[in-house]
This record gives structure tokens, C-alpha cells and sequence, in this order.
């Protein structure tokens, strides 16, 4: 089966891991790569050592896409959290959109704390954006990493397989109810995985045109796995995501050329209040669990 193919080919060539606090640096050099060279979001001033860096960063769960390969950091998410003994109350973008939202009871400043966190800073590296042949990327010409079309055929699974990763972080930590800045047209591709979202707020120009989003993570993961298209991916990333957080070796100036990224969000449709449920102890990598 051809979807079956693609998530041999994501198994083969990419792993998903967690990093935590002072190992961020993969992380913050790739979405420097991004959002500051590449589409110009952030400021290069506001950047010191080619890391995009914020407050958040200390105040959120974050997941690092590799290309297994080459070591080349591929992607990246993180999941905001302002629980009551957080430093920082607001999401990110109630900081910075709360204008634009709209009046629904599913806006970030209507629900208790310690159930809301907000999908942010999605990056995949243009390198694994663009198909063989084309033109060179920040890092040089794709050639010189002699990628074969197989790896390469995987590359449309990278940034959904982040998406299926920000969901379980969700459900991990017990966070119910998640938000994402995103282009609508992102969350129009995302339902034809089987995702619905629902936008919360209207378009405004945030790191492009963007609106506020909600998903229920409790619904979002029971629709991954029960796609056909999805489930066989989701268990694979929650077999080697939930594993403890990975430490890595100190940076080298050589590992410092390893940038990544591109924008994006998930989240689903807020239908079926009910309470997040506790992920079962016999799931693989849920064992002792929180958002």
C-alpha cells in the first residue's frame, strides 16, 4: 500500500524526539534559518548566535524532527503551556491576536488555565521543502547530500508527522484544549487528513495571514487513529516521541550549520465536551503522563 510505503520511508530516514530547556540549540538554529532568513518573520538583530529565541521556549514541550542520515536537524514543533505556576499567563497569541478573536465560549481567555496550550513555532528546512533539482537552499544545493527519491518522496509527511506529534504532546500532558496560529488554507489541507478545525478568530497578518484555531486534543488523536491514512504513522511517532527527553552531545561549530524550518499548526473541532481522558498505562510511551 502506497501510505504504507511513505511511513516506511519516514521510519527509514527520520526520528522524532523530544528536547527540554538548555538543549534547545537544533531547535533554535533551524527556526532561525526560517523564520528569520527565509521568510523574513523575525528580525536578524533580535537573533544572537543565529537562534530564534523567546521567553516561551522555557515555558513549553518541544519536539525535534532529524534527518537520520545526515544528523541534519529536518523540523521542528513545540506546545506552549500557562499553567497557574507558569511565569507567562497568556498563550503566544493572545499576546498578540487577541483582537481578532472571536466570541465563542472555544477562545483561549474563556477556559481554565491549566487546560489550554497553543501549537507554535512549526518548521520544516527548506531542504526538505523542495524536490530534487531544484534551486540551492541556505545550506547549499540539495545534491550535495545525495538524497535518493525515495527519502525524498517522504518529504510531504514531514510536516504531518509534526502535526501528529504536537497532537500526542497534547494528550501527554493532559492539555484538552489546544489553539494554533495557521493559515486557513493549511487547516483546509489538514481535514483531508481527517483533522477538523475550527477557526476561532479572524485572518489577520501575523508571520503572514493567519487565524486562531482550536482543536479538542482528545478528538484530534482518536481521528489520527482512526485514519487510514494516519494511524500507522501516529503509532510510530508515539513509540519513539514519548521516549524520555533526549540530551545531546555538546554543539560543535561544524553541528552549527545545521539549520531547519517552515511555518504551520494543528488542531481540531471543539464537538463532544467532554474531559480529556487519562491515556491508558498499557499504551506504548504513555506511561506516567501529563498535557
Amino acid at each position: 500500500m502506497e501510505s504504507d510505503s511513505i511511513v516506511s520511508g519516514f521510519k527509514r530516514y527520520f526520528d522524532l524526539s523530544q528536547r527540554t530547556g538548555e538543549h534547545l540549540e537544533d531547535i533554535q538554529h533551524l527556526r532561525y534559518q526560517v523564520y528569520c532568513k527565509e521568510f523574513g518573520f523575525e528580525r536578524e538583530d533580535d537573533c544572537p548566535g543565529h537562534k530564534e529565541v523567546d521567553a516561551y521556549d522555557a515555558q513549553a514541550w518541544h519536539c525535534l524532527l532529524e534527518h537520520k542520515p545526515s544528523g541534519m536537524a529536518a523540523g521542528c514543533v513545540r506546545v506552549v503551556h500557562v499553567d497557574t505556576r507558569d511565569p507567562i499567563g497568556q498563550l503566544p497569541m493572545e499576546r498578540h491576536c487577541h483582537d481578532s478573536f472571536f466570541d465563542t465560549p472555544w477562545r483561549p481567555d474563556r477556559l481554565e488555565r491549566d487546560n489550554v496550550c497553543e501549537v507554535s513555532r512549526l518548521a520544516v528546512h527548506s531542504m526538505f521543502r523542495r524536490r530534487n533539482g531544484e534551486a540551492a537552499t541556505p545550506i547549499g544545493d540539495i545534491e550535495a547530500l545525495k538524497l535518493s527519491p525515495d527519502q525524498i518522496r517522504v518529504f510531504p509527511i514531514l510536516a504531518v508527522s509534526l502535526f501528529v506529534a504536537a497532537t500526542l504532546l497534547c494528550v501527554h500532558y493532559r492539555k484538552q484544549h489546544a489553539f494554533a496560529m495557521m493559515e486557513p488554507a493549511l487547516a483546509r489541507i489538514l481535514r483531508h487528513t481527517g483533522l477538523e478545525f475550527t477557526q476561532i478568530g479572524e485572518v489577520v497578518h501575523y508571520h503572514g495571514k493567519r487565524a486562531a484555531f482550536y482543536i479538542d486534543s482528545g478528538e484530534a488523536h482518536e481521528s489520527i487513529q482512526r485514519s487510514s491514512a494516519l494511524s500507522e504513522l501516529c503509532r510510530h511517532v508515539e513509540s519513539t516521541l514519548l521516549r524520555a527527553p533526549r540530551v545531546p552531545p555538546a554543539v560543535t561549530s561544524a553541528q552549527m550549520l545545521r539549520f531547519p524550518g517552515a511555518p504551520g499548526c494543528p488542531v481540531v473541532r471543539p464537538t463532544g465536551r467532554t474531559r480529556l481522558p487519562l491515556p491508558a498505562r498499557s499504551q506504548p510511551g504513555l506511561n506516567g503522563l501529563a498535557h
